[in-house]
């Protein structure tokens, strides 16, 4: 069986720069629920031939998703050894005028979809091979963001689970967390100017580009971190400190 890297939220921002990085070096399993934007991400990548595109809606297809990866699996013969979700979703808004669809929605992108996607890798024909998991968390599960209530809550869970399934999953598995701060990406240029020139005086180091992340995804995938499980690492140009 091939061994693949999975990367959700690989069709644009960090997620696509991400699964273009390690396209050369990696097979990957490209996830998203734009299959569109996922294969002219895939037309950019190194040896396209060796790769894998899933298609699966993790915020309204929660309760398909382990079938959905399971069958994937077994229709290329594969396994999945490392697992980077990147996949996210927010909306900037008010605790009160959240609805429960806006919640669920949030959650089961942020959150629940790594619950499903890790009970696939984590079944028989898999589990032998998973041997490492990078969460993209965000920094304000940590230290808050007006009107991002819902989406810090759905990373600060992703948290919780790193702490937990560290010792869960150990010594086999290793399992972390990245908690990036103000990062330069096209959404970012649409944020607005007082939240932007807020972020830009609140960052000692400025703001942050996406290989920043992605160096330490590498860093986290590697050998070199071999004895670092079970942390929420901070990626912010020194925005935690404040």
């Amino acid at each position: 069986m091939e061994r693949f890297t999975l990367i959700t939220g690989a069709s644009s921002g960090m997620g696509a720069l991400c699964a273009k990085h390690f396209s050369g070096s990696h097979r990957l399993i490209m996830a998203s629920e734009n299959l569109e934007m996922l294969q002219d991400v895939l037309k950019e990548c190194d040896h396209p031939e060796n790769h894998i595109l899933w298609h699966c809606n993790f915020a309204t297809e929660r309760e398909n998703i382990v079938q959905s990866l399971t069958d994937l699996l077994k229709q290329h013969d594969a396994v999945v050894d490392q697992y980077v979700h990147f996949a996210g979703l927010t909306k900037l808004l008010p605790l009160k005028t959240f609805s429960i669809p806006n919640i669920d929605l949030i959650f089961n992108v942020n959150f629940f979809s790594i619950l499903e996607i890790m009970k696939a890798l984590l079944k028989k024909s898999n589990a032998k091979a998973l041997s490492n998991v990078v969460l993209i968390s965000a920094l304000v599960s940590e230290r808050g963001n007006v009107g991002n209530s819902i989406y810090a809550a759905s990373k600060g869970a992703m948290n919780s689970l790193v702490y937990t399934l560290a010792r869960e999953l150990a010594p086999k598995i290793r399992i972390n967390a990245l908690l990036p701060g103000a990062i330069e990406t096209p959404m970012s240029k649409n944020l607005d100017a007082d939240y932007i020139a807020e972020m830009t005086k609140d960052t000692p180091l400025g703001w942050g580009q996406p290989q920043d992340v992605i160096n330490y995804v590498e860093f986290l995938l590697s050998d070199k971190a071999k004895w670092i499980t079970g942390q929420t690492l901070f990626v912010d140009g020194g925005r935690s400190t404040k």
